[in-house]
């Protein structure tokens, strides 16, 4: 009984983190960061099977982290393509895109536009993500006046850590 017990939650924890893993967003910069986060499929030929967030971006406050374990954030709106025809608005809560879901379970964290404020006035901006993503490529690390922005993932006990940090 204790080994059945034990798989169901190993099976439920690989559930839980969809899109390849949590997402941590680490703000060690004066300034509050603004990002604009996507997922894909490093797999699937073509650049339409992707997910990107919508309305609103998401803001880090100076010397703030963050933690996102699925598409389900409140208050966000996600654009969702799985063709080419174009890309179709889905809340965070649709099932699609929960944990577990059709969408989830096939993407992986890949990319974040940012842009740094300061008292509400846009400052530096520009994009870090997952080199291996070739459909809108931009670097692992990005130099701004603010600090540096630096994408990388960490895997440990099977699940894979992605991080945005800016510095």
């Amino acid at each position: 009984m204790k080994k059945l017990l034990t798989i169901l939650g190993f099976v439920s924890i690989s559930f839980a983190y969809a899109q390849g893993g949590p997402l941590i967003i680490n703000n060690y910069t004066a300034a509050d960061f603004h990002t604009r986060l996507t997922a894909a499929s490093l797999t699937t030929p073509g650049c339409y099977f992707y997910v990107t967030l919508d309305n609103t971006e998401l803001v880090i406050p100076s010397g703030s982290s963050v933690s996102y374990n699925s598409f389900n954030i409140p208050g966000t709106i996600w654009k969702v393509s799985t063709s080419p025809t174009g890309a179709t608005p889905r809340p965070g809560s649709h099932p699609s895109l929960m944990s577990g879901g059709a969408i989830s379970n096939h993407t992986t964290w890949v990319m974040s536009q940012f842009q740094f404020h300061q008292s509400g006035t846009a400052l530096s901006s520009g994009g870090v993500g997952d080199t291996g993503y070739t459909c809108n490529p931009v670097p692992n690390t990005l130099l701004t006046t603010e600090g540096a922005v630096e994408w990388f993932t960490i895997t440990s006990a099977g699940t894979t850590y992605t991080y945005v940090q800016a510095f």
